[in-house]
C-alpha cells in the first residue's frame, strides 16, 4: 500500500482568502480518498482560492485525478477555483491529453500561480 500524500501549507505572500499547499508522494487509489479529506480539512471557512504545489508529486493514477477534479469541484461550490503549480512532465502531458488543462489554472511554478491567483481574485 502506497503512504499517504503528505499535504503540507506553504507560506506564500496571499490574501486571507487563498490557501497555498503542497504535495508530495505518489497519489494513487490507496491515498487519493485521504488526500480529499486532508485538503477539505484544511480549508477554512474563508478559503475561495487553493494553490496545490505538486512539485513533489510523483507520480498521479487515474483516482488521483478524479480526486483533484473533486477538489476543484469542492472550491466551484464555494464560487473558487484550484490553480495547480509545477505538474511534472507525464502529469502535465495526461492533462493536455485529457484535455483537463483548461479545467484548472496551470501554472509553471508556485510563484506563477500565486501571481495568477493574485491577479484573477479579489476577497469575496
Amino acid at each position: 500500500m502506497t503512504a499517504a500524500v503528505v499535504l503540507t501549507p506553504v507560506s506564500a505572500p496571499v490574501a486571507d482568502h487563498v490557501l497555498v499547499v503542497a504535495l508530495d508522494g505518489a497519489l494513487d487509489y490507496t491515498n487519493a480518498e485521504r488526500l480529499r479529506q486532508d485538503v477539505e480539512a484544511a480549508l477554512g471557512e474563508e478559503h475561495r482560492e487553493l494553490v496545490l504545489d505538486l512539485t513533489g508529486i510523483d507520480f498521479c493514477d487515474s483516482t488521483g485525478i478524479r480526486i483533484l477534479l473533486s477538489v476543484r469541484k469542492l472550491m466551484q461550490e464555494r464560487n473558487g477555483a484550484v490553480t495547480l503549480a509545477s505538474l511534472n512532465a507525464r502529469l502535465a502531458r495526461i492533462f493536455r491529453v485529457t484535455g483537463l488543462i483548461s479545467a484548472f489554472t496551470v501554472a509553471p511554478g508556485l510563484a506563477e500561480a500565486v501571481d495568477a491567483v493574485g491577479a484573477r481574485s479579489t476577497p469575496r
